[in-house]
C-alpha cells in the first residue's frame, strides 16, 4: 500500500465510520427530532478525530493480529 493510499484510506474510513456511528447513536439515544442535527454535529466533531487516531494507531496492529490468527503472511497481503 502506498503512503498516499494509506492516508486516503485512513481519512475516508474514519470519516465514514464517524458520520454513521455518531449519527445513529445520537439519534437512538436522544431521538431523531429537530435538535438531532446539531447534536449529531457535536458528536461527529468529537468522533472523527478519535476514529482517525485509532485508525492510524490501532488498526495496523489489528491487521497484524488478524494475519497471525489466520496464519497468513502480513507482508505478502499488504
Amino acid at each position: 500500500m502506498t503512503r498516499k493510499l494509506f492516508w486516503i484510506s485512513a481519512l475516508l474510513s474514519s470519516f465514514t465510520m464517524a458520520v454513521i456511528m455518531s449519527g445513529l447513536i445520537s439519534g437512538y439515544k436522544l431521538g431523531f427530532n429537530n435538535e438531532w442535527p446539531a447534536i449529531w454535529l457535536d458528536s461527529f466533531l468529537l468522533a472523527w478525530p478519535a476514529a482517525l487516531t485509532l485508525n492510524l494507531t490501532v488498526l495496523p496492529q489489528i491487521r497484524k493480529l488478524s494475519h497471525w490468527l489466520a496464519g497468513t503472511n502480513a507482508v505478502s497481503q499488504a
